[in-house]
């Protein structure tokens, strides 16, 4: 994948207003995901919220579809507030389009709106390469149709898909709401991860900053969230913004996982990091 793919970043653009406000769009029964996003960010930006439109069908990808198609409505309904970023809090719906694709789109809808948009798969590419992993576990909620085009997604922005798994499938559970911070815990710690790799918990709807902030302390490999690196980006949105300390803390503690040697051994008695207060 071709480093333009990162070219969204709001700290390369040239001007952005001074208010520190972003617009965060929602899927419409998806009860987590601003929850996590303020647990991240300490009141500044200020978050506006957008939801996309209710379907009622139970078929998954037909909701996919129509909310792909929501995505510029859904931003426009902001209207004239001075946003510094805009982020489709959705990444299942786009895995079927492909990163290009799926930076295409983003890129068209910032231009008509004069304000950087993202989704959150591309955050999470985002975060992945800046970080400089390579080598991906994906844990996700998602039926096994879903699975395999994540699949292709990352394999084609240039990852190792060294495994992928359903969560839904090995947790019991009905959709990414359903799935219990405890039970996501116990499932990590029972997780094989090979040497070298991230494993990515992408799915907005899924809770995992608790899960995170008990294991990452000693847990042998880096944990992403696709919501921290919603996060991230909302921050890096706004000059002068700051995140909570589990924030700055989980942060941290990525960014000296993807310090360590390729092939460095690591147990689970290795905390790379201090730990969470």
């Amino acid at each position: 994948m071709p480093d333009s793919c990162l070219n969204l970043n709001p700290e390369n653009k040239s001007a952005m207003a001074s208010s520190a406000s972003v617009g965060l769009i929602v899927p419409p029964s998806n009860p987590t995901l601003e929850t996590e996003i303020v647990s991240l960010i300490d009141g500044q930006p200020q978050i506006h919220i957008a939801r996309l439109p209710y379907c009622s069908t139970s078929d998954l990808a037909a909701r996919n579809e129509l909310y792909l198609e929501s995505y510029l409505d859904a931003a426009r309904s902001f209207g004239t507030l001075p946003l510094q970023g805009i982020m489709i809090g959705c990444t299942g719906s786009n895995y079927r389009l492909g990163p290009r694709e799926d930076q295409r789109r983003c890129e068209a809808a910032s231009a008509e709106l004069g304000v950087p948009l993202l989704t959150a798969s591309l955050a999470v590419l985002e975060t992945i390469q800046t970080l400089g992993f390579t080598r991906i576990q994906l844990e996700l909620p998602y039926p096994d149709w879903l699975i395999k085009l994540a699949v292709d997604y990352w394999q084609a922005a240039g990852f190792e898909v060294v495994a992928q798994h359903s969560l839904l499938d090995l947790m019991g559970a009905d959709n990414a709401y359903t799935i219990g911070t405890q039970a996501l815990e116990r499932y990590l710690l029972e997780l094989q991860v090979p040497a070298d790799t991230a494993v990515l918990l992408s799915g907005t709807g899924m809770p995992t900053f608790s899960a995170m902030a008990e294991l990452i302390q000693t847990y042998p490999a880096p944990l992403i969230s696709s919501n921290l690196c919603i996060a991230q980006w909302l921050l890096r949105c706004c000059q002068n913004s700051r995140g909570t300390d589990l924030q700055r803390q989980l942060g941290a503690k990525l960014e000296r996982f993807s310090a360590i040697p390729a092939g460095a051994v690591v147990d689970n008695l290795f905390n790379p990091f201090g730990s969470i207060s």
